[in-house]
């Protein structure tokens, strides 16, 4: 699926894919949210949930720069430089 194939979707079919086919990676607190990162089929969406009244309020697509900055405090890669 391309990117511009996944905007295309409705949202609900977008949850479903994802939630359903979906892996999720790392999940981060903005403001009044949790919001979760999937993998996708080569894609990176973010799903994000408020708390407070217990919905989604949007189901985005997030390329590869914006990951490694909203995530880098998470994302850990010293065990690929572990020798044995």
């Amino acid at each position: 699926m391309t990117p511009e194939e996944f905007i295309d979707l409705p949202d609900n079919k977008k949850l479903e894919l994802i939630l359903t086919d979906g892996r999720e990676l790392l999940e981060r607190i903005y403001m009044f949210y949790v919001v979760k990162l999937y993998a996708y089929r080569g894609l990176f969406i973010e799903i994000w949930y408020q708390q407070i009244s217990n919905r989604i309020d949007k189901v985005i697509l997030v390329d590869l720069d914006d990951v490694s900055h909203l995530y880098e405090s998470q994302i850990n890669i010293s065990d690929l430089f572990k020798q044995e």
